[in-house]
């Protein structure tokens, strides 16, 4: 086993300090006094001080001291914490949730550690996991990522027993865990339902980047080609390649009137690529999208899609990770509602 960084024995040092020893109000020793304590440089012992400061429990007075805040009064009965791994956190979609878990967390006196964790499989993403365990989170709330079978470091999750939500969506291989995500199935049928009635719709097309193992594109796919009632052919794009080749020779072959992206992202992608190929939206073939990202009121043609409700989200997964913390029974899943937004691209006037 790799031996813990000093500055981390420093932190559990503190961390034991505040629990048994100090109040709030309390100065603690220098960072020249734990250096000496340690046998550490005093940056190390900085370093330590500083990550308590930012966690809250530590305020730091320039020229004066460091003193335990008043939020160190949960460290008398042990503060808990979770960690929260979520890709591309700094978008409207992972900041919406992220806030909301980590305010209805605090609401129940546990705190949050966050990790921006990717789309995919990395060395990058075993090491923010494995900064997790060393933190010794209590439980961790996952947007689960492609491939995450094959992290040796979430399954050390899994054989230590701790609770796990997946968030925003769920996938194959991991059924024993409960998730929270939207009504994707809905949506989708939401966007099925409308091309059919309302523009007639004969052929349609599902264009995706991700597989059908990932279960909110499969409940997209089923909800939107149920609405349908016709088989809708699948596209799996892997990247912008794909989406200037593979995307355009299909569309140009003529057999479809329709396309649903699977999310925004994507669709504004695919319409950049049919407009510079001199495929016309609506008038050449209809569009629509998933989850209302700020993008989609501003591309042209704006784009109709499914608006999906990220706080509610993040509210939900806190309040099962808390009654797992406090060994209570959760669904196995809770599905937030939806809600169709209709703008120019399926063929709609908004004027």
């Amino acid at each position: 086993m790799t031996p813990k960084a000093p500055y981390k024995l420093i932190i559990d040092f503190l961390r034991e300090e505040l629990k048994t020893k100090y109040s709030p109000g309390d100065k603690i020793p220098s960072e020249n006094e734990l250096a000496k304590m340690f046998g550490v440089s005093r940056l190390t012992a900085r370093k330590a001080v500083e990550k308590l400061t930012d966690e809250g429990l530590l305020v730091r007075i320039p020229g004066i001291g460091t003193f335990v805040s008043e939020i160190s009064k949960l460290a008398k009965n042990k503060v808990t914490y979770v960690g929260v791994a979520i890709g591309n956190v700094a978008d409207v979609r992972g900041e919406a949730m992220v806030s909301k878990i980590v305010k209805t967390l605090r609401d129940f006196s546990v705190h949050a550690i966050f990790v921006d964790i990717g789309k995919s499989y990395s060395e990058d993403f075993e090491k923010k996991l494995s900064r997790l365990l060393d933190e010794n989170v209590s439980g961790l709330i996952i947007s689960p990522i492609k491939n995450l079978e094959e992290s040796h470091t979430f399954k050390k999750f899994i054989e230590k027993k701790l609770p796990i939500v997946f968030i925003d969506r769920t996938i194959s291989g991991f059924e024993e865990i409960p998730f929270v995500e939207s009504n994707n199935y809905h949506g989708g049928y939401l966007l099925g339902e409308h091309l059919k009635n309302v523009h007639d719709s004969k052929k349609a097309i599902f264009v995706t980047e991700e597989g059908m193992d990932i279960f909110s594109v499969k409940e997209r796919y089923n909800g939107f080609k149920n609405a349908f009632e016709k088989h809708v052919d699948v596209l799996f794009v892997e990247d912008i390649e794909d989406m200037r080749d593979k995307f355009i020779k299909t569309i140009k072959e003529g057999k479809y009137d329709s396309i649903f992206f699977c999310h925004d992202l994507l669709a504004l992608s695919g319409i950049t690529s049919l407009m510079m190929n001199g495929i016309r939206i609506p008038e050449d073939i209809r569009v629509v999208g998933f989850d209302d990202r700020i993008i989609s009121k501003y591309t042209f043609p704006h784009i109709t899609t499914v608006r999906q409700n990220f706080s509610e989200m993040g509210k939900v997964a806190a309040l099962f990770m808390v009654k797992l913390l406090k060994g209570e029974k959760i669904p196995r899943a809770e599905h937030i509602p939806v809600k169709l937004v209709i703008r120019e691209s399926c063929g709609c006037s908004t004027k």
